[in-house]
């Protein structure tokens, strides 16, 4: 959901990665699943940031939760329990693009609505559209290979205070006639908010109600889901506080696009849409939830249902969506072949429920244990460069020091083993990447989630980067030693503005800064200049200097200017 103004581009890379564009999520010191314990996944995903998060994982055909509150400042105790009452609510952002679907599905199981309606047919007398626009089909909303932008054309920006509050149905439909599309649809999976809003809003016409009178009487209501709901009413008080960092957040109102994240739920309400869909065409949700989990297209590395992203193959797959609005972040993940689900629900934007998918896909699609030695450091040096995935997406690859390290737009490095011939795995994320060559040269790179042809994924659902001209940084990154060296808080004090704080922290052998409260960003070393390093955008940059012991004592930021920052204690 990336903005357009300076102050939304840290919750632009946040939600950028939400939709697969980071492709590599954050890596738990100990990877986290379907077994783990609901305490354990709790302290790892909130971790020290304030906030509350709820973990409902449901397994051996019970369900088990834990809830943990921290205030700001420090960590606060688990509680776990067995039961499900008295449970917060929390936005879930995204996770309700999963129930938008759903009632596409139960409009198309019914007869009442076809994949293949358009927007030229749905919205006649409402919209005057150019014909690449009608030509939309519901198929291509519902997958985001619409060629639709990410949000409306006027949309304000993540750093305004409720940014989706302002677009009704007019507004929308307006947007949409005097909208020319790049390409004609389908497109690539590019992510959508606007697409799936308007799924939402297509089906709140049809049916003449509002999508979450659809919702409760088609969803919520049949499977008991009390405490879920787009409107909170005299259940105010029940929302966990949201947290950017430690800056509060106020709550995310929706209007026509209530169909890509209105819902505020809890953990146990989550997992009984988990169960109901793990359930399929016998469960209560009838045919409809067996549709709804049907591939229908690709989405980056996985496939794509009704909405709902769809990891491995046929008979052992995983279902995932995340969710994330400006205080609240979120992931629903379940698996029918084992019966198993989590659900995973923080009041902070800078908790990490991603995790746990990470772990999930590790633990469910292994890779398999290297099977040569690493290749000599000249041949390493053949694979570094930058690979083009998509307009908004590059793989950069970088050897270094015998290893190949890897990162992806908006990310850090990580290091990969080798996996084969032109191949190199990050076991601990579950990923694999392999080379390809023409005429004896690198040309390609594909990036697969789990053991690509050994019970993982086939060789479609993959994501191909083509070689650029664009050389390969000389370094990717610094030892953890010195990294350790450079981690501490920094202040500048300011007498009209606000003073300037950064947080620097060593995490998975990459270092990152924050600043203020806003997400952290991986921070790359400058070759040939000591103690210096820059951001991915590689205009600004940061010079850490040392005192006459040689201890990292202050900072630089050059960023619109130069501020220096002491190091506190």
């Amino acid at each position: 959901m990336p903005g357009k103004t300076k102050r939304s581009g840290d919750l632009a890379t946040a939600l950028a990665a939400l939709a697969g564009l980071s492709y590599l999520p954050p890596v738990a010191a100990a990877p986290l699943t379907f077994a783990s314990p609901p305490a354990e996944i709790a302290k790892a995903v909130l971790d020290d940031e304030p906030g509350t998060v709820a973990v409902g994982i449901w397994r051996n055909q019970q369900g088990r939760f834990a809830l943990q509150r921290n205030p700001v400042g420090s960590v606060g105790e688990v509680v776990e329990d067995d039961s499900a009452h008295a449970q917060p609510l929390f936005e879930i952002g995204s996770i309700s693009k999963v129930f938008t679907g759903l009632l596409l599905a139960q409009a198309v199981e019914r007869g009442d609505l076809s994949l293949d309606d358009t927007l030229g047919k749905l919205l006649e007398a409402k919209a005057t559209l150019k014909p690449e626009t009608a030509a939309i089909t519901l198929r291509q909303l519902v997958t985001h290979s619409a060629c639709l932008p990410r949000e409306p054309q006027d949309f304000p920006g993540y750093g305004t205070p409720n940014p989706f509050s302002r677009h009704d149905r007019w507004k929308i439909y307006a947007g949409l006639s005097g909208m020319t599309l790049e390409h004609a649809p389908p497109c690539g999976a590019a992510y959508s908010n606007l697409g799936m809003g308007l799924v939402g809003q297509l089906l709140s016409d049809h049916y003449a109600k509002p999508w979450d009178v659809l919702v409760r009487e088609n969803i919520t209501g049949p499977l008991g889901m009390r405490d879920t709901m787009q409107y909170l009413g005299r259940q105010a008080s029940r929302l966990a506080t949201g947290y950017q960092h430690e800056a509060l957040q106020g709550p995310w109102d929706f209007d026509a696009l209530s169909g890509a994240g209105a819902l505020r739920s809890t953990a146990p309400d989550l997992l009984l849409l988990a169960r109901a869909l793990m359930a399929g065409r016998a469960g209560p949700l009838g045919p409809a939830a067996e549709r709804a989990l049907t591939p229908l297209g690709y989405f980056r590395g996985d496939e794509i249902g009704y909405a709902i992203l769809i990891r491995g193959p046929a008979g052992h797959r995983t279902y995932h969506h995340d969710g994330l609005t400006g205080g609240y972040r979120t992931l629903l993940a379940f698996a029918p072949d084992t019966q198993e689900a989590v659900a995973i629900l923080a009041s902070n934007s800078h908790a990490s429920p991603v995790k746990v998918l990470t772990g999930i896909t590790a633990s469910r699609y292994p890779i398999a244990p290297a099977t040569q030695m690493a290749p000599a450091p000249a041949a390493l040096a053949e694979y570094g460069g930058v690979y083009q995935a998509d307009k908004d997406t590059s793989f950069t690859f970088v050897a270094q020091d015998g290893k190949l390290y890897r990162r992806s737009t908006g990310t850090g490095f990580r290091a990969l083993s080798p996996g084969g011939p032109d191949t190199f795995v990050d076991a601990d994320a579950g990923a694999r990447y392999v080379f390809s060559r023409e005429a004896g040269e690198i040309v390609r790179v594909d990036y697969y989630l789990g053991d690509s042809g050994f019970g993982g994924f086939s060789s479609f659902s993959g994501v191909a980067g083509l070689r650029t001209k664009e050389a390969a940084p000389p370094v990717a990154v610094v030892s953890l030693d010195t990294q350790l060296d450079y981690a501490g808080h920094y202040r500048a004090r300011r007498i009209i503005r606000t003073d300037l704080d950064l947080d620097v922290r060593a995490e998975n052998g990459q270092l990152g800064v924050r600043a203020g409260n806003w997400f952290r960003r991986p921070v790359f070393p400058v070759a040939g200049k000591p103690d210096r390093f820059a951001y991915e955008n590689g205009r600004s940059q940061l010079q850490f200097e040392r005192d006459a012991a040689g201890h990292v004592a202050g900072v630089v930021l050059y960023e619109n200017g130069v501020i220096r920052l002491r190091r506190l204690p």
